[in-house]
């Protein structure tokens, strides 16, 4: 994975915005695991710029997952 570059203000300016969809901006066309990689990272850093635990967000995430997919059939991804 390279290093990004401008990574500190475009996680400042979706913090200050509130636009969480500009997360994954400019992601298109990568392949899955990088584009998560560099989703899961903004996320991180969000996190510790407004002292929310990462750790315990992730659990909170892992439980709601499996108790949606619990709830639904899965679906196919081709």
């Amino acid at each position: 994975m390279s290093q990004r570059q401008n990574w500190s203000r475009h996680v400042d300016d979706i913090i200050r915005s509130r636009h969480y969809t500009w997360i994954a901006e400019g992601l298109g066309g990568m392949p899955h695991e990088e584009a998560l990689a560099e989703i899961l990272t903004d996320l991180i850093h969000i996190c510790h710029r407004t002292e929310i635990s990462f750790d315990q967000l992730l659990s909170d995430c892992q439980k709601r997952c499996e108790q949606e997919e619990a709830g639904v059939e899965p679906a196919v991804i081709a």
